[in-house]
């Protein structure tokens, strides 16, 4: 998600955009809403103990990101 801890950060809100958010496609509240949705909406049986929520270009494990090409 698009937060201001990089403009923060550099001290340069349009900067850190231009960085570490223009060209790629991040998280938006929606997509973590939907997921509570559905922890939270899961049958009592089902024990949901960890999700991991990352956008599908971003490569587990750290800050490594693929552009969009489209």
């Amino acid at each position: 998600m698009e937060t201001e801890i990089f403009g923060r950060l550099l001290g340069d809100m349009e900067e850190a955009r231009r960085r570490y958010y223009d060209g790629y496609e991040s998280l938006k509240p929606e997509d973590i809403a939907d997921a509570v949705e559905y922890a939270v909406g899961s049958p009592r049986h089902v024990n949901i103990g960890h999700v991991e929520i990352l956008p599908t270009f971003q490569v587990p494990g750290g800050l490594n990101f693929e552009r969009r090409t489209d």
